[in-house]
């Protein structure tokens, strides 16, 4: 996400913009948090850093900083998977059966949009309309000859209006804000030997996942095998919810910082397409969750998140802090992405045969 006529020094040596993108977001987490907002200490952040971003503020949240809340991020999943869980195998796949059809209907309605509205290139409009992920898109489409600032733009503006509305949807059907206690199955006592076999295991996952490239290869690698800990009977300590609010508030800054390259021009002229089209995306996704609602007996709002295609972990963490069956929102998006990923380069060979 590049703009030669601005480029902020993030490059620079140093903890300054690291420093700098949290302290932002730090402001910004307490303020939504006084305000009450839902989910106020990962919106904060995020908002408070694209404001930062858009002015041109040297922000930035490290990648090796972002895997290391994935990785918490996956422990926590892990530890929402239960023995009862598995009795509803049956009932996932055919919910997950629909994202076989969700995934090509959504990617053709949202390029449609940005084809003609906004004006897109075939190739960019595609890979702009495709639900995810940011980093994947980016790169296939950029072997298909499409303009990847604009991709990379529309990803990033997608997550951010997805991440706003659905803790606001939330709290509006459930009348009530995050849960301030525990949200998991309550687990044992605090243990040195369990804490260390679960870090040991987030490690080891990620290192296994990024083998076999697995989509969210930190957060899925983490959640599969500290899920074997926990079903297995190894460790029932689980990670103090305080935690997982140190996770929102890295997420929500490094959401926030991705548009620190972009102009304040570029911004505003394409966010109010990528605005658009997240809409349209959000009614497609709405109709797709009242289906799947309906043929596995799930909640509404459990297959609502499920189906809303915002980023993963950032639809898992809202998931988690709400109490919604992580669990079944966790493996829905995996599977959407991994449709993605699977299907996009075939996809290329055949839409843009020149470049792929």
């Amino acid at each position: 996400m590049t703009d030669a006529a601005h480029q902020p020094p993030l490059t620079r040596a140093g903890p300054t913009p690291i420093a700098l993108s949290l302290g932002i977001g730090a402001a910004g987490g307490a303020l939504f948090s006084l305000l009450e907002v839902p989910l106020a200490w990962m919106l904060g952040p995020m908002i408070f850093n694209i404001a930062a971003s858009v002015r041109g503020l040297p922000v930035l949240i490290p990648h090796g900083v972002r895997v290391a809340v994935l990785c918490v991020i996956g422990v926590f999943l892990g530890g929402s998977f239960t023995p009862e869980l598995l009795t509803r195998a049956g009932d996932w796949l055919l919910s997950l059966s629909l994202m076989l059809v969700f995934v090509p209907l959504i990617t053709l309605a949202a390029s449609q949009y940005f084809r003609r509205a906004a004006g897109f290139d075939r190739a960019t409009a595609v890979y702009s309309g495709a639900p995810g992920t940011l980093t994947a898109m980016v790169i296939i489409g950029g072997e298909a000859g499409a303009d990847e600032r604009m991709i990379a733009l529309t990803q990033g503006l997608r997550v951010v209006v997805v991440v706003i509305l659905m803790p606001m949807v939330v709290t509006a059907v459930l009348a009530a804000a995050p849960h301030a206690a525990s949200v998991l199955p309550v687990g044992g006592p605090f243990a040195w030997d369990e804490a260390a076999w679960l870090v040991g295991a987030a490690g080891c996952g990620y290192a296994v996942a990024r083998l076999f490239r697995l989509p969210a290869a930190a957060m899925t690698g983490a959640m599969i095998a500290s899920t074997a800990l926990y079903l297995g009977g190894v460790v029932s300590y689980r990670p103090p919810d305080a935690l997982m609010w140190l996770a929102l508030w890295i997420l929500g800054s490094a959401i926030g910082s991705r548009f620190s390259t972009v102009t304040a021009a570029t911004f505003w002229r394409v966010s109010r397409h990528a605005v658009a089209a997240t809409a349209l995306i959000i009614a497609v996704s709405a109709l797709f969750a009242l289906f799947a609602s309906w043929l596995t007996d799930t909640r509404y709002l459990t297959a609502l998140l499920s189906f809303t295609p915002g980023g993963v972990a950032e639809m898992c963490l809202i998931a988690i802090a709400f109490d919604v069956d992580p669990a079944f929102v966790a493996v829905h998006h995996l599977t959407r992405i991994a449709i993605l990923i699977t299907a996009a380069p075939i996809a290329t060979r055949f839409l843009f045969p020149k470049q792929g």
